[in-house]
Formats: C-alpha cells, sequence, structure tokens
C-alpha cells in the first residue's frame, strides 16, 4: 500500500504539472474551481456512506455472513446510482447559473455538463472501493486507482499535446472530462474484480427486506460522518469561490482573478504538498502504531514515534522548502513554462513544512483516538481562512498578499491547535537543533552545490531539463552527505519505520 500510494501521488503530481503546463493559469483556474464545485455535488455519495459500507462489511463478513454482505453491497451501490441521477438533474437545471456565477463564463456550461457523468461513476466507484476495504482487500482498490491515474494521465495529456494550442475554456472542459475518463476505467476494473474474486453463491435467494434493513443500517451510520463530512467541504468550496471574487473586489478582471487562483491552486499548492508523497506513507503506519500504543498505555513508545515521524517529515519538508526558495524561477519556467508563477511558489514555499506537519500531526492525533480534534481543528482553520480571505483579499491595500496572509494565518493556527491536543495526550520533547537545525544546514548546502553546480542559471533559457534535473539529483546527494555528516538521520531509520506498525 506504501508503494502504491506513493507510485499514485507520483503520477498524480506529473499529471498536474502537464495540465498546468498544457492550459496555462486561467483554464487551471476553471478547472480546480469546477472540481470544487463537483466535490459539494458529491458530498450526499461520497461522504459518509463509503465509510458505513466499509465497517459494515467488515463486521458482516468477520462473522461469515456473505449474504448480508452482498445485500449491503447491493443496496448502497442502487441508493449511490439513483442519489447520483438526481443529483446530475439539479446540476442539469442550474448548470447555466453554475457556469456564470462560479465559473464566470457562460461558455463554461460544457464543462458543468461533463460533470454529470463523473457524478454517476463516482459515486459507484466509491461504494465498490469501500467494499473491497471491508473485505480487508487494500490491494484490488490501490490498482484500481493507478490504473485510473494512468488512463488519466495517458489520454488526457495525449488529447492536450495533439491538440495544443488550447484556449482556456476548451482545455478546462477537457480536464473535467477527464475526471469521468480515469474513473470510469477504475470502475471497470473494480467491477472485473469484484465478479472475479468475490461471487455471489447463486443458491443465496435475493431478500429483497433484508436489503432495505442493510441499507437502513448504513444511511443511519453515515449521517454524522456525512454531516462532518460536509462541513469540510463546503467551506473549501466557499473558499474556492471567495478568493477570484474578492480579487475582483479588489479592482482585478475575471481572467485575471481566475489566472491568480489557477496559479496558485493549480500550480503553487502541488509543489508545496510533495511533500505528503513521504508523509502520507508515514501516517499509515503511524496510525495502527499509536492506536495500538495507546490501549497498551506504552507511553515511552508512543513518544518515541512522535518524535521520529516529527523528525521524518521535517527531514523532507525543509528541503523542499529551500528547494522552492532558491529556485522559484527555475522551477516556474521548466515545470509550467509560466514565470509569474514564480513569485508564487517562492512566497508560499514555507508553507511546504506547515502543511507537512500539519498532516502528520492529524495523523498523530487520529492514531491517539483524538479525530474529533483533529476535524474541529480543522474547521476551525477554514472558518478562519474565510473570514480573512473576505477581509483582506476584497482590500485594494492587500489584493495577492491577502491570499498568502489568509493562508498563513489559518494554517498556523490548525497546527498550534493539533500541537496543543497531542500535548494533552502525550508530554514530549523536542530537540530542535537536531530535527530543525541539522536538515536545514543540509538545505543550505544543497543549494549552494546546486547554484555550483548550474553556472549560468541567471539565464534560464540556456538551462537543459536533462541537466537542472542532474544538478538536482546531485544536490539531493549532497544534502544526504551532510545529514550524515552531522548524524541528522538516526541509525537504522529505515528499520524503525517498517517496524512502526
Amino acid at each position: 500500500m506504501v508503494f502504491m500510494n506513493f507510485l499514485m501521488k507520483i503520477i498524480g503530481f506529473a499529471y498536474e504539472v502537464a495540465l498546468s503546463k498544457f492550459l496555462g493559469a486561467e483554464a487551471m483556474g476553471l478547472f480546480q474551481i469546477s472540481m470544487s464545485t463537483l466535490m459539494t455535488f458529491l458530498i450526499i455519495t461520497t461522504s459518509g456512506i463509503p465509510t458505513s459500507v466499509t465497517k459494515l462489511v467488515a463486521q458482516e463478513n468477520s462473522k461469515k455472513n456473505s449474504n448480508n454482505v452482498e445485500s449491503i453491497f447491493n443496496s448502497t451501490l442502487t441508493f449511490n446510482l439513483f442519489a447520483s441521477i438526481i443529483i446530475s438533474i439539479i446540476l442539469l437545471s442550474f448548470s447555466e447559473l453554475i457556469s456564470i456565477k462560479m465559473l464566470k463564463n457562460k461558455d463554461m456550461v460544457l464543462g458543468v455538463y461533463f460533470m454529470i457523468p463523473a457524478i454517476i461513476i463516482l459515486s459507484a466507484s466509491s461504494i465498490l472501493r469501500s467494499y473491497f476495504y471491508g473485505m480487508k482487500d487494500m490491494i484490488t482498490p490501490s490498482i484500481a486507482q493507478i490504473i485510473e491515474h494512468l488512463t488519466r494521465f495517458i489520454i488526457i495529456v495525449g488529447i492536450l499535446y495533439y491538440i495544443c494550442p488550447v484556449e482556456p475554456i476548451h482545455g478546462a472542459t477537457i480536464a473535467i472530462l477527464g475526471i469521468s475518463i480515469g474513473e470510469f476505467f477504475d470502475l471497470m476494473w473494480s467491477l472485473f474484480s469484484k465478479r472475479r474474486l468475490y461471487k455471489t453463491k447463486s443458491n443465496y435467494p435475493i431478500d429483497k427486506k433484508n436489503e432495505k434493513s442493510c441499507l437502513i443500517k448504513v444511511l443511519y451510520m453515515s449521517i454524522p460522518l456525512t454531516i462532518s463530512g460536509s462541513f469540510g467541504v463546503i467551506l473549501r468550496f466557499i473558499n474556492t469561490i471567495l478568493i477570484p471574487n474578492r480579487l475582483m473586489a479588489a479592482g482585478y478582471t475575471s481572467s485575471e482573478s481566475i489566472s491568480i487562483f489557477g496559479r496558485i491552486m493549480g500550480m503553487t499548492m502541488p509543489l508545496i504538498g510533495l511533500s505528503f508523497i513521504v508523509t502520507s506513507a508515514l501516517v499509515i503506519n503511524l496510525i495502527p502504531s499509536l492506536s495500538e500504543q495507546i490501549a497498551l498505555k506504552r507511553y515511552k513508545d508512543i513518544k518515541r514515534d512522535i518524535h521520529l515521524s516529527i523528525k521524518v517529515t521535517l527531514l523532507v519538508a525543509l528541503p523542499l522548502m529551500s528547494l522552492y526558495v532558491g529556485l522559484s524561477k527555475p522551477l516556474a519556467i521548466l515545470l509550467y513554462n509560466d514565470p509569474l508563477v514564480a513569485n508564487f511558489i517562492h512566497v508560499m514555499a514555507y508553507g511546504t513544512v506547515l502543511l507537512a506537519l500539519q498532516h502528520t500531526f492529524s495523523g498523530i492525533l487520529l492514531g491517539l483516538n483524538k479525530q474529533t480534534s483533529a476535524t474541529v481543528n480543522s474547521i476551525i482553520g477554514m472558518i478562519l481562512r474565510i473570514i480573512l480571505i473576505y477581509i483582506f483579499v476584497g482590500n485594494p491595500r492587500f489584493g495577492v498578499n491577502g491570499i498568502f496572509i489568509s493562508f498563513y494565518g489559518s494554517n498556523t493556527v490548525i497546527l498550534i491547535l493539533n500541537l496543543i491536543a497531542i500535548r494533552s495526550v502525550v508530554k514530549f520533547d523536542i530537540d530542535y537543533i537536531d530535527i530543525i537545525g541539522k536538515p536545514l544546514v543540509a538545505s543550505i548546502f544543497m543549494i549552494g552545490f546546486i547554484y555550483l553546480s548550474i553556472h549560468d542559471i541567471g539565464n534560464l533559457q540556456n538551462i537543459s531539463t536533462l541537466g537542472f534535473v542532474s544538478s538536482l539529483l546531485a544536490g539531493s546527494l549532497a544534502y544526504i552527505f551532510v545529514l550524515f555528516l552531522t548524524k541528522a538521520i538516526p541509525k537504522n531509520l529505515f528499520k524503525k519505520l517498517i517496524k512502526l506498525p
């Protein structure tokens, strides 16, 4: 799972970079707003129901009650398909309003139409994925997601490469269509795998009453999960819609506002979140380890694992932050062919450490059975972000800088609240020189080595992609060498990580 998660993150990042390069800032802004709109319409079918399906399938499967397992699957799949059709009709009815009010372009109505197949396919695939998790089959849905990422990458990037250059509206529409294409292949693989691996016994009669009772159980369990999950989705949606609107209130045109939003959310944030490739794998291992230790009251082991997870997070996040600060312009040119992105990368680079630690802290809280605290803290931070966006972004004195203020202000509050919640369960000391000082020194050496190896870094036209990547790899080796020299990497680090669960 860790390897597949790593592979998915790499393919996903490559897709976002390729998409940004072909589409440009304005199209990426339209696509990001479309994605947020799509997720809002999917709250009912993908927020609480899949988690409930996983729990109930796991319970019935442990009792060897395959009839109930299939009843849960069949009833929820039918419900989700029916609900997704109703949601699609609502979306269709308000398509023009969404394209004009949210996407700020009436010609984006075709993109809104392309959300409809995505709603239906995603609603179905979420049930299949949850079914596999309930059967303790983590490999099948992971393969399905890799197939989804790969097919979407190959087909959509291939289309964009063939028709490039593309108008922003057409490019955003193709990217929206890519969601349905990738999810379709995910769904086909999942259906094929279910029929192959989990065949329903033919001598079991179809009991409609049993299916109805199973569906009621699922819906009853999903209500609180859906309510809590919807808060985050709705707040993110408000955040997405609010930024372009407040930029226009500050004096920017509609096209400029969408382009700024695209450069931040579609180009800068994928780089800032690159550390999640490592922290996601870390959190997967960390949660079961801490859950077991908190049950056994092994507080010494809990402190060790928390300290190790923070250390690993900073070993990855600090050099990435240094790269973005020191090489923002080369990265903007080589990745996106857009020098205007460089300023956003440079200013938001420090958020790499902030978001990486926040991700790890959330995982620690889940492992310590403090998931409510993690959710509440996240909601508080998002509400604060919306308030700050409204106050600062719409003010002509701040404009774009208001986005940075809201980003750092809200994420800092979430990080502090998460840290307080962790310390309420277990007290632990941090060796700041070891976990911050040493990686920071190594990062400075890394950036210096890269600058020395690229003699003409100021003249970006003379730098080949291969030469730049080679320098990055050499700089990474220099970073690792300094870490070993300063004994910043604990002995048997990888063995410790593997033994976390």
